[in-house]
């Protein structure tokens, strides 16, 4: 069964009709975007799929990324280079897919301790969420976007999704042993980076 993003991912035309309406695209705006959508879509899905793991969460970004275009003011720059600026969208919407995911993990584990009146807890094993604000953010989504893909990609499914050294082993098809260096060298990464610039 070929692994492809579900219809709900590319707009109807009436609700492409609706978004290009409230955008106030021209038609042959709409129009270039509906073409440039379909043409890049499986290729944006399974690169997303690779980055969060998830086919739900990846059809997500793929909608957002569709509807960040759609509320571009201005296409010129988009056409210049049009692939690159979808990867790009879709990037950056993965990032914030994570950091939000991270700060939910966050307010969970510390709501967990005060609960229990344990206080608050030791971030040793994530060193930057010692650390508050959108400096330390944006430092550690910087280092993130430096880690070569199948470090990037090991160390969030280790962290956000709890999978096992094992289990991200057989997705990436490398390792325990490389999944457990990927994993430490993206911790040590994002550690220095944030040594560095705080």
């Amino acid at each position: 069964m070929k692994d492809e993003p579900a219809s709900a991912a590319t707009p109807s035309k009436g609700e492409h009709a609706s978004a290009a309406a409230r955008a106030a695209l021209t038609p042959a705006e709409a129009e270039f975007i509906r073409e440039l959508f379909e043409l890049h879509r499986l290729a944006l899905y399974r690169y997303l799929k690779r980055v969060v793991a998830s086919r739900e969460d990846a059809q997500e970004i793929l909608q957002e990324t569709y509807l960040r275009l759609l509320r571009q003011p201005s296409f010129e720059h988009i056409r210049q280079n049009a692939r690159a600026y979808l990867f790009q969208t879709a990037t950056n919407l993965s990032h914030d897919f994570f950091r939000r995911r991270a700060q939910k993990s966050i307010e969970a584990e510390a709501d967990m301790f005060a609960a229990s009146g344990m206080g608050s807890p030791h971030w040793s094993g994530w060193p930057e969420v010692a650390l508050q604000g959108e400096q330390t953010q944006s430092i550690v989504i910087g280092a993130l976007a430096e880690l070569p893909p199948a470090v990037r990609t090991a160390l969030l499914q280790h962290r956000f999704q709890d999978l096992t050294h094992r289990e991200i082993a057989l997705r990436l098809g490398v390792s325990e042993r490389t999944v457990e260096r990927y994993i430490k060298d993206g911790l040590a990464h994002i550690a220095s980076r944030l040594g560095n610039k705080l």
